[in-house]
C-alpha cells in the first residue's frame, strides 16, 4: 500500500496500490470515492467481525479484508483496531472528519513507513516505493549506520536507515488532519507479571490447559485456505507444537493432512526430531538436505540483502533461502511459523536463563539460585569453578560476568570507518553493560513487543505466527516467571501443555540447533565468495564512502577475511557488515 496527503490541498489523499503484481486486494473505496483505505495484512477473525457488522446494518460489496476494515472503522472509529485479531498496516481516509487514520498491528508484524515534512505526508508498507517520491530524500541516516557498523544493531524505535523516513511503532496509530496536524497514540500496552512466583503443580495444570486452549484457538484461526498451508518444522518445540496441534485440528485424517505441508532442513542435529514429529503428524513433508542448504549462491544472498527493509545484521536468513525456494515450488503461499514462542516462554537458555538467575540472586533466594544453576549446567559446573560448596564470592562473580559488548572484528572503528564519520558519532558507541535486564518478565515482555522489528519476510510467502495472537501473549504475560523456567527447564509451561501430544524426545529436549544454518556453513559461503566481497568493497562508485574508509578496509581485507572465517568466530563479522551495507545502499540509493 502507498499514499500521499498534501495538507495544503483541499482534495482527499491519494490512496493507491503499491507498485507490483496486479490484483492487489489492499485498496478499497466507497462509491463516489469519499472514504477509502489502503491496507496490508490478514485479519483472522474476519468471519466474526463481518457477521457482527452485518447484524449492525452494514452491507458489503466484496469479500476483501480491506472493505471489512473500512466498515469496521465506520462502525467503531479508531477503536476498530482493538477488535482485530491479526496483523495489519492500513490508512483510512475519513471524509466526514477530513482526517487520515493510520494503524499498525500490536506486535508490528506489518510495517508502516511514513515521511512528513509538515506539508506533505507520504506513507507505505514498503520502504522502496516511498523512496520513489521526489520529495523524500534518499539520504542514509548516519546514526543508524553507525549503530549498525559499530554496535551491530539494525534499527530500533521510530527511525529507519533514511533520515526522512520514520516508521509507526507497533501497537500505535496516528491521526493526520489540516487542523490538528499529526498526532500519534499508543493503543496497545498490555501488562506483565514481574514476579518470580511460587511454583505450584496444581496451578501449573490449570495454566497449561488454559494456555493450550488459547494456542489451539489461535492456530485454528490461521489454518485458513488456500490449501495447502505450509509449516516450518525445525525439530524444535515451537514448530513441532504447531505441526502436532494442526494434526489434531485438521482431524488427523488423510483428507485433513492434505491441507498442510511441512518444510524442514535436515541438519544433522535436528534430523531425528524432525522425523519423530513427521511420523506423529503424518503431513506431507518437504525436506532439504544440509548440503543443499549450504549451497546458496552469491546471487541468492545478494537478492535477500537487497530486498530487505534494512541492512541485515544476522545470518539466520541463510538456511531459509533454499527452503523458501522449495515452498515456492510446492505452490504454498502461507507458512505457519513458531516466531514468538522463544520470547514469550524464555526459550533461549543462553539469553534468558542468566536474566532469571540474576533476578533470583537479587531477591536473595540463594538456595533456589543454586538449584536452578546446577540443573541447567549439570556436567559443566567445573567450568564455573563450582564445587560441592558455593560461597558468596561465586554469586558476586556470576553477576560481574554477565556483560557483553559487540566487537568490530580485530580492528578498531577508527581504522575502518571514515574518519570524520567516526569522530562525529563516536559518542554513540555502546559501552559494556553492567549486566542483562534484572527481571525475566520485563525482558520477555520487551522482546516480544519488539518482534516486528526482527521479522523480515521476503519473496511471495506470507507468514502466520500463532504464538503472537494477542490473546495467547497476554495470557502468558500474566503468569509469573516460575512457570516459564523451572528446575533448569526453559519453556516449562509449553512442555507441560504438550506432554502426551508431542513426541517425548522433542517435548523434553534441552539442546536445540533448529533451522539456523551452522556457522560453518556461513563461513563456507564467505570462503566461496571472497573475491565477490572484495569487488563490492572496491567498487568505483562506493555508496558507503561517507561511512567506511574504503582504502583502509581494502588494505586490510585479507586480515578481516581471516578473522571472519577463523574457527573461534561465532558471530557475524565486521567484514560482512561492510559488504552488506554497501550492497543495501547500492540498491536503495541508485
Amino acid at each position: 500500500m502507498i499514499g500521499v496527503f498534501k495538507l495544503s490541498s483541499r482534495s482527499r489523499p491519494r490512496l493507491r496500490r503499491a507498485p507490483g503484481r496486479g490484483g492487489d486486494p489492499g485498496f478499497f473505496e466507497d462509491p463516489g470515492g469519499r472514504n477509502g483505505i489502503a491496507y496490508s495484512g490478514e485479519i483472522y477473525n474476519y468471519g466474526e467481525l463481518r457477521a457482527e457488522l452485518e447484524k449492525a446494518g452494514f452491507s458489503f460489496r466484496s469479500g476483501l479484508e480491506s472493505e471489512l476494515v473500512l466498515r469496521a472503522y465506520a462502525r467503531w472509529g479508531a477503536a476498530c483496531q482493538e477488535k482485530f485479531n491479526g496483523e495489519w498496516a492500513f490508512a483510512v481516509w475519513d471524509a466526514e472528519k477530513q482526517r487520515l487514520f493510520c494503524s499498525r498491528d500490536r506486535f508490528g508484524l506489518r510495517r508502516l513507513y511514513y515521511h512528513f515534512d509538515g506539508g506533505i505526508f507520504a506513507f507505505g508498507s514498503k520502504l522502496k516505493p516511498l523512496l520513489r517520491f521526489p520529495f523524500v530524500k534518499k539520504e542514509a541516516d548516519p546514526e543508524a549506520v553507525f549503530d549498525y557498523l559499530v554496535n551491530n544493531r539494525s534499527g530500533s524505535g521510530e527511525g529507519t536507515f533514511f533520515s526522512g523516513v520514520r516508521q509507526l511503532q507497533p501497537g500505535c496509530c496516528l491521526f493526520l488532519s489540516r487542523e490538528a496536524g499529526l498526532v500519534k497514540k499508543k493503543y496497545y500496552s498490555p501488562r506483565y507479571n514481574p514476579e518470580i512466583g511460587s511454583f505450584d503443580k496444581e496451578a501449573l495444570k490449570k495454566h497449561s490447559a488454559e494456555f493450550l486452549a488459547l494456542l489451539k484457538s489461535s492456530l485454528r484461526a490461521r489454518l485458513l485456505p488456500p490449501y495447502p498451508v505450509g509449516c516450518t518444522l525445525s525439530g524444535g518445540m515451537d514448530s513441532s507444537t504447531l505441526v502436532c496441534l494442526a494434526d489434531g485440528l485438521l482431524g488427523g485424517t488423510k483428507a485433513g493432512r492434505k491441507k498442510l505441508k511441512t518444510f524442514s532442513i535436515a541438519w544433522k542435529a535436528e534430523a531425528k526430531y524432525i522425523k519423530s514429529v513427521s511420523r506423529a503428524a503424518g503431513f506431507g513433508a518437504c525436506s532439504i538436505r544440509p548440503e543443499e542448504a549450504g549451497k546458496a549462491s552469491w546471487a541468492d544472498v545478494k537478492k535477500v540483502v537487497s530486498a530487505a527493509e534494512r541492512p541485515l545484521n544476522m545470518t539466520t536468513f541463510f538456511g531459509g533461502i533454499p527452503l523458501l525456494k522449495k515452498v515456492g515450488q510446492e505452490n504454498v503461499k502461507f507458512i505457519l511459523d513458531g516466531g514468538g514462542g522463544d520470547e514469550l516462554l524464555a526459550g533461549y537458555p543462553e539469553k534468558y536463563f542468566n536474566v532469571y538467575l540474576n533476578q533470583i540472586v537479587r531477591a536473595g533466594d540463594l538456595p533456589r539460585f543454586m538449584k536452578e544453576f546446577r540443573t541447567l549446567y549439570a556436567g559443566r559446573l567445573r567450568e564455573f569453578g563450582v564445587g560441592k560448596e558455593t560461597g558468596p564470592e561465586f554469586y558476586k562473580t556470576f553477576l560481574r560476568t554477565q556483560c557483553s559488548a559487540p566487537q568490530l572484528s580485530a580492528f578498531l572503528p577508527e581504522e575502518t570507518l571514515a574518519p570524520a564519520f567516526s569522530k562525529k558519532y563516536a559518542g554513540l558507541r555502546r559501552q559494556p553493560r553492567p549486566g542483562p535486564p534484572l527481571n525475566l518478565q520485563e525482558a520477555l515482555f520487551r522482546d516480544t513487543l519488539n518482534l516486528g522489528g526482527e521479522y523480515n519476510p521476503w519473496g511471495a510467502v506470507n507468514y502466520r505466527r500463532p504464538f503472537l495472537d494477542h490473546r495467547v501473549a497476554e495470557y502468558v504475560f500474566s503468569l509469573p516467571a516460575c512457570y516459564k523456567i523451572h528446575n533448569g527447564w526453559t519453556k516449562y509451561l509449553l512442555r507441560e501443555a504438550m506432554s502426551g501430544i508431542l513426541p517425548k524426545e522433542v517435548c523434553w529436549r534441552k539442546i536445540k540447533v533448529g533451522g539456523t544454518a551452522p556457522i560453518a556453513v556461513w563461513k563456507n559461503f564467505l570462503t566461496r565468495n571472497k573475491g565477490k566481497m572484495k569487488a563490492v568493497l572496491g567498487g568505483r562508485k562506493f555508496y558507503s564512502a561517507g561511512f567506511i574508509n574504503q582504502k583502509a578496509v581494502l588494505d586490510n581485507f585479507d586480515a578481516l577475511f581471516r578473522a571472519a572465517v577463523a574457527p573461534e568466530t561465532t558471530d557475524i563479522s565486521a567484514l560482512w557488515r561492510f559488504v552488506n551495507l554497501e550492497l543495501w545502499l547500492r540498491e536503495h540509493l541508485r
